[in-house]
Order: C-alpha cells, then sequence, then structure tokens
C-alpha cells in the first residue's frame, strides 16, 4: 500500500525526504507517493511554476524505489483540494487512500473543502514529535468523534528538522548556501533555472 504527502513542495527540502522514510520505516507501507499542488488552498501563489516544483521532486527521488512522484493534482490545475485528490485515488485503487500530514495542518483539517466527506474517503498518518498528541486527540474529539484512531488515523512521533521552504528560499534570494538543505540535484536544479531571486 502507498501513502500520499501532498503539499508545494517550493522547492522540496531534506526535511521531506527524511520524514517520508521515517513513516516507511516505522509502518507498513511500500511506498510515499509525493502528491506536488497545483495551488495549495489557504496560501499565497507559488514561487516556483508547477512544472519546476515536480521536476525537483523527480529530481531527489530518482534511484530510490520506496519514492514515487504523481503529478495528478498538477494536471488537474485549479486549487488543489485534498477531498477532490482522495476521491480519484479511492476510484484509482479501490480502497480509501492514506495521507501524510503533518500535525499542525491536521489541526486545521476543519477549515479544509468537504472536511467530513474527506475523512470518509481518506485515511491519515500525523506525524509530529512528542508533545502534540494530546492536543489532536482533542481536536479529533471536537471535530471528527468518527475519525478512529488505529484504523482511519495513525499518530506517529518522527524527528523534525528545524527547516522550511520559505527559509531556503530566502537564502537563495539572499545569496547565502543551500547546501545539505535540499539534495545536490535540487540545488543545482534552482541555479540552473534561477528559481527563489
Amino acid at each position: 500500500m502507498k501513502i500520499f504527502f501532498g503539499g508545494s513542495f517550493d522547492p522540496v527540502h531534506v526535511g521531506h525526504l527524511i520524514v517520508a522514510r521515517d513513516v516507511l520505516e516505522a509502518m507498513a507501507f511500500e511506498k510515499v507517493v509525493f502528491l506536488p499542488a497545483y495551488q495549495t488552498p489557504m496560501k499565497e501563489p507559488h514561487m516556483a511554476s508547477p512544472e519546476d516544483r515536480l521536476r525537483m521532486l523527480e529530481l531527489c527521488v530518482e534511484g530510490f524505489s520506496m519514492y514515487e512522484v504523481s503529478d495528478l493534482e498538477i494536471r488537474r490545475g485549479g486549487v488543489s483540494y485534498t477531498v477532490d485528490t482522495a476521491r480519484e485515488l479511492q476510484e484509482l485503487y479501490g480502497e480509501r487512500p492514506f495521507f501524510l500530514l503533518g500535525a499542525d495542518s491536521f489541526l486545521t483539517l476543519h477549515k479544509w473543502k468537504s472536511p467530513e466527506e474527506l475523512t470518509k474517503v481518506a485515511r491519515f498518518v500525523v506525524v509530529d514529535r512528542e508533545g502534540k498528541w494530546e492536543l489532536v486527540k482533542t481536536y479529533l474529539r471536537e471535530h471528527f468523534p468518527n475519525l478512529q484512531e488505529g484504523s482511519d488515523l495513525f499518530l506517529l512521533s518522527v524527528r523534525r528538522l528545524d527547516l522550511s521552504s520559505t527559509e531556503i528560499r530566502e537564502r537563495v534570494k539572499r545569496g547565502k548556501s543551500i547546501r545539505w538543505m535540499v539534495t545536490p540535484e535540487v540545488e543545482d536544479y534552482i541555479r540552473a533555472k534561477g528559481l527563489y531571486l
């Protein structure tokens, strides 16, 4: 079974890859599928084009059989709503897909498009460091009491790097190094294409 890791990936960085690896090591998924959004809801327009963000993901997962990249949301265009993607994936695979989310993102689920439907057509692995789980469980009781931990939802403690795509874009803009924050292939692509200047 695959787990889908959505986001803007503007750009993808080593923190994304490490979380994906930690989830694979802790759970019985065969692959993590990175799912770049055409346009993420509730966010400013992305700095890099959908095509550039897709290509950076493809470059950084080349040669790693446990990772895949899907262009489903980019092909669909428009605002990328998880509920629409979950419906498509459920139809494609014949079962409710799993989505990988950080706890901070999961705690906004009630603001997403059609959240009640989303919880019926998708399952979730929520990752964070220890310490946030009581908050997540309180949130579940208040907003989604029908989501069952252990079948609809799994809470997984993982390491978290203090690294963000925003910081990487700012470093590029200021002419600072991004080595070891992104893979060498992604760094070369950013430089060659003049992204984030």
